[in-house]
């Protein structure tokens, strides 16, 4: 079954590069050339075929004239044919009979066969058997006999055969000085030779069209090899983009075109940034994801191998960050996680980078950094997260983080350096938030574990004993005079709830801090109570 998938693809793939554009281009730059070089050739040979009939015509006629003029200029007279037993061929005076000077004299220079006929009968002829005897006494054919003997008129033919062998011949009469035909003259030239000929000029044609086919092919291919390597870049481009190789390029050449295929190019580039951006980024933060976090740690690890410098790596957590969504819904959340990024971004600038790991979870690398140095940065970065004020609609939210980190060794693996800085973070969670945790401490705490953590935040700002501090009913919002019961109620929106039913419809205060009573502590968070100076 695999091999027969195996097969498929193949074939698919065959006819994929048959049906490539490129192919499509240069057949339709190459075949109209080639179409019209075959034109050019087949209707070359009736045309040839016709021009060497032309000329073999006149050949042949100038031939026979040239014959009747040599033979006036040299006999004087009519033809005649005299004698009873022996016959005898007189021209004027002269015995002619066997007097073949002149008309051999024209076959050497024309290569012509010359006949000279007394009506219908061959006299005096160049034309020779195969034991090498003259034809003469050899009759012509009854139609050509009737055309120039009778007649009187000049005759050509393509296809007259002469004992078995075909010819080119012209016929013209011979015409006496009263004005009488007395017989003919012919000339003659095998149609092989003719036939040879007109193949020599065809076959100088189609060399001449072939030289020209190659020439034009030349010019086509050169015009369009620019414009099939785009395309055919263009496609390797797509083909390598799409198979996930995040790293190829696009030809600079392509790019530096200024028509349709630079703009496609440009566009496709575009794209690649687009797909890579979207692959690699957080679209909400615009940090990097997980995945894109896991590739960039790849080179830090390699470097960090061969080198006596660490890393280090931190998870950090958005405390109380449900509530935000609870209270203020998720829009609210989006805005916090954006800040919150934004912050984070800005400061890892000069330690490494930030990605966003998951919910309201950030993943730092600090590079060629150590454990104290992480850690001093990440309180640098608690204290700018505390201060920041997160604004959405009519509130101001503030929020805190509590943070992981580890210090990678060379022994151990990557999943165990994030899980080693994610048991830290959990850690930090579980020991009140708002702050870094680089160590976790093995000496348990018995009444800090057992205290609620919202009794910690009254105490954080200064609040008295949880059960007898009586709520502040001015509508201000300051939680300064709160019991643990009251912030509960706040916090979950059931307060909201109640002074919503005793008032009507009069919405409650927002959540906020009056700058009076607001000291270091978040709404979402604590910070670890000073030590008295």
């Amino acid at each position: 079954m695999a091999d027969k998938n195996t097969k498929t693809t193949k074939k698919k793939h065959k006819r994929a590069r048959k049906g490539s554009i490129s192919g499509q281009m240069y057949t339709v730059a190459i075949l109209p050339v080639i179409l019209f070089a075959l034109v050019i050739t087949f209707a070359g040979i009736p045309f040839l075929s016709g021009i060497m009939h032309d000329m073999a015509e006149k050949e042949l006629r100038n031939a026979c004239m040239s014959t009747a003029l040599l033979m006036d200029a040299t006999y004087a007279g009519d033809y005649r044919l005299t004698g009873s037993d022996a016959l005898y061929f007189y021209k004027g005076d002269s015995n002619i009979t066997m007097d073949y000077s002149v008309i051999d004299s024209i076959k050497e220079s024309t290569d012509l066969d010359i006949s000279i006929f007394y009506k219908d009968t061959r006299i005096l002829t160049t034309l020779a058997g195969e034991d090498g005897a003259r034809m003469v006494g050899t009759g012509v054919a009854s139609q050509i006999y009737k055309t120039v003997f009778e007649d009187g008129q000049e005759a050509f033919y393509n296809n007259t055969v002469i004992f078995g062998t075909p010819y080119y011949t012209y016929y013209i009469p011979l015409v006496s000085s009263h004005g009488n035909i007395q017989g003919m003259i012919a000339a003659a030239r095998p149609s092989a030779n003719v036939n040879k000929t007109i193949r020599s000029y065809i076959l100088i044609l189609a060399g001449i069209a072939l030289i020209l086919t190659g020439v034009m092919i030349f010019i086509v291919v050169s015009i369009t090899r620019p414009m099939t390597g785009a395309i055919e870049s263009i496609f390797s481009f797509v083909k390598e983009a799409s198979g996930g190789n995040e790293t190829v390029t696009l030809d600079e050449n392509l790019l530096r075109r200024r028509d349709e295929l630079g703009e496609i190019g440009e566009s496709v580039l575009l794209m690649q940034r687009s797909m890579r951006a979207m692959m690699e980024s957080d679209p909400l933060t615009g940090l990097f994801n997980r995945r894109s976090a896991h590739r960039k740690l790849a080179p830090i690890i390699a470097k960090a191998k061969n080198s006596p410098e660490s890393f280090c790596i931190s998870i950090g957590d958005i405390d109380f960050f449900k509530h935000v969504n609870d209270t203020y819904g998720h829009d609210a959340g989006d805005e916090v996680l954006i800040k919150v990024a934004d912050i984070i971004r800005e400061h890892m600038k000069n330690y490494g980078f930030v990605s966003r790991w998951g919910g309201e979870e950030f993943l730092m690398v600090f590079d060629r950094t150590s454990l104290l140095m992480a850690e001093n940065s990440l309180w640098g970065l608690l204290d700018k997260i505390r201060a920041a004020e997160i604004r959405y609609d009519n509130y101001v939210i503030k929020v805190t983080m509590s943070y992981g980190v580890s210090e990678w060794d060379k022994e151990e693996s990557l999943d165990d350096l994030i899980r080693n800085a994610d048991d830290k973070l959990y850690f930090a969670k579980n020991s009140g938030r708002n702050r870094v945790v680089s160590k976790i401490e093995t000496e348990e705490k018995e009444e800090s574990s057992e205290e609620n953590e919202l009794d910690a935040f009254l105490r954080s700002i200064g609040g008295g004993s949880p059960d007898n501090i009586p709520l502040s009913t001015d509508g201000s919002g300051h939680f300064e005079n709160l019991s643990a019961k009251e912030l509960e109620d706040i916090l979950s929106g059931k307060a909201d709830e109640e002074a919503a039913l005793e008032g009507g419809d009069t919405p409650s205060a927002p959540i906020t801090f009056s700058e009076d009573s607001y000291t270091e502590s978040a709404l979402f968070g604590i910070d670890p109570p000073k030590q008295n100076e």
